[in-house]
């Protein structure tokens, strides 16, 4: 019965309007430990940013994809995820998670109605997953990592009012991580680079330190210049995918994941739906995406410069100001 009534719940707080719950910078992420004697990887769940206007985080629900070419998810006699803790983790009880694994795709969610031993207070892991190589010996002697990607629209944290008795709902943020046989903790820092890229006002091309490099898709100018996607992509060395049957786009940078549906128009970073920024646009079968979209993918790594028919995108901040 509980475990219904936490499903349900579940469901009230995902039908919730966004922008209404909608908590800054609040975020979950994996940090893999190195692989063991065993030929395990024990994957803990952190939070970082957690709000702080209530009296702590009674529960949360995240999917993720992982390699099922390269890792097997280790699971109980019943196929359910095996998840554990142990006393330096913040959910002592595992037993009230609700986890299920469809293919690569991993449901996790819970809701602990009892406001004691299973309410964080503070950021830090909350418990783990074990990923078990399926060539352990190849991993272990690569430098290959895989990663570990939240659904968009997938991360959801339910916080206690204990004068009022009643549970909150809010977005977060997944971070993207990945995984491999040697694993350090995740520093949040961004790509060193000295390239300053520059785009021009119907110009199918993109500058990099001034050199010009010919694109198949020049900006144009709407309501705000709009830049290809593409090429901005390749520019600053991020994965970007096209999925023609869903008809999405996807942004793969360190640290951050940047989600385009093209047909219903949400954009997603790191997981979380922003329905304060204009939606991307095809343009002869080319995405293109808005200068507040490039800056709030980017955030501070990425100072801007709009001259109107050109736009500088500066990805050494920081030394430019240290000078």
């Amino acid at each position: 019965m509980i475990k219904k009534l936490c499903m349900a719940l579940i469901a009230v707080i995902i039908s919730m309007p966004i922008t209404a719950l909608a908590a800054e910078n609040s975020c979950v992420f994996f940090a893999p430990q190195s692989m063991n004697e065993a030929n395990e990887i024990i994957v803990p769940i952190y939070t970082k940013n957690l709000p702080q206007d209530n009296d702590g985080l009674c529960g949360c629900e995240f999917q993720f994809a992982y390699n099922t070419e390269q890792f097997t998810l280790k699971t109980d006699e019943s196929g359910r995820p095996l998840l554990g803790t142990n006393e330096t983790m913040l959910v002592q009880d595992t037993d009230i998670i609700e986890a299920s694994v469809n293919g690569d795709i991993v449901s996790v969610s819970y809701v602990d109605f009892s406001g004691e031993n299973n309410v964080v207070l503070r950021d830090g892991p909350l418990f783990y997953f074990t990923l078990i190589p399926k060539n352990p010996d190849a991993l272990w002697n690569s430098d290959d990592y895989y990663p570990l990607r939240f659904l968009a629209g997938s991360v959801n944290l339910i916080t206690l009012d204990k004068e009022n008795f009643s549970l909150s709902g809010m977005s977060a943020e997944g971070i993207d991580t990945y995984v491999g046989g040697y694993n350090v903790f995740p520093n949040f820092e961004p790509l060193e680079t000295q390239d300053k890229i520059e785009f021009k006002k119907d110009i199918s091309a993109v500058y990099i330190n001034g050199e010009e490099r010919e694109t198949d898709a020049p900006p144009c100018l709407k309501d705000e210049l709009m830049i290809p996607i593409r090429p901005l992509a390749e520019a600053v060395g991020a994965e970007i995918y096209w999925d023609g049957d869903a008809k999405t786009v996807s942004l793969f940078y360190p640290y951050t994941s940047t989600y385009f549906d093209m047909s219903s128009g949400n954009i997603y970073v790191n997981a979380k739906q922003h329905t304060d920024l204009p939606k991307a646009e095809l343009v002869n079968d080319r995405t293109y995406v808005t200068l507040s979209t490039v800056q709030a993918i980017f955030g501070d790594a990425l100072n801007i410069e709009n001259n109107g028919d050109s736009v500088s995108l500066d990805f050494n901040k920081d030394n430019q100001e240290e000078e």
